[in-house]
């Protein structure tokens, strides 16, 4: 009786000491979590472009139809928002050719500086809906991912990078806390 009494307070000590690892390695975390949420933004924001500019490429051609069922889950207020991206993508794309307009860092349309005067009513009216119309999608996509709309804006901006013609001008981060407009 009394050696179980003892074996019983050892075990208890046991339980109760604490116990250090020490380890040289540093301690790793695993972010497939962040990776894979980043990868189902950058799905949505290509399918998204490819809808309202095309392609980007004869390859996408072939699957143009799965991009597009990538991006089908959102709402009505989104679809819409992207068919009137796709009515305005010829103009955007004819008055960022021509410098009139640009893409800041928030991948918001901005008129730039020499725009003829017969055309700036149109060209502020033009932005004015562009933006409305990618906040509502920028909004979505943030939503349906649980992200960020900075996130969103950032892959956004890439994209709309990468498909402006030569000439389109975009802000673009220079240093520790700059920020310049370039010509593409």
């Amino acid at each position: 009786m009394r050696r179980v009494g003892v074996v019983f307070i050892i075990l208890i000590a046991l339980g109760c000491a604490k116990v250090s690892v020490e380890t040289k390695e540093p301690i790793k975390v695993d972010i497939n979590m962040r990776v894979d949420v980043y990868q189902h933004v950058v799905k949505d924001v290509e399918s998204i472009n490819d809808q309202i500019y095309g392609p980007e490429t004869k390859e996408l051609n072939a699957i143009f139809s799965i991009g597009i069922a990538y991006a089908q889950d959102f709402s009505e207020d989104v679809t819409a928002a992207v068919s009137r991206r796709r009515q305005r993508a010829s103009k955007i794309e004819e008055y960022l050719a021509k410098g009139y307009i640009g893409e800041n860092r928030n991948a918001l349309m901005q008129v730039m500086g020499q725009v003829p005067s017969d055309l700036k009513s149109e060209i502020d009216n033009l932005v004015s809906q562009e933006n409305k119309d990618r906040e509502t999608i920028y909004a979505a996509i943030a939503k349906k991912n649980e992200t960020s709309r900075k996130e969103v804006r950032k892959v956004f901006f890439e994209d709309d990078y990468r498909r402006a013609p030569q000439g389109s001008w975009f802000e673009v981060y220079k240093d520790s806390s700059t920020y310049v407009w370039i010509r593409k």
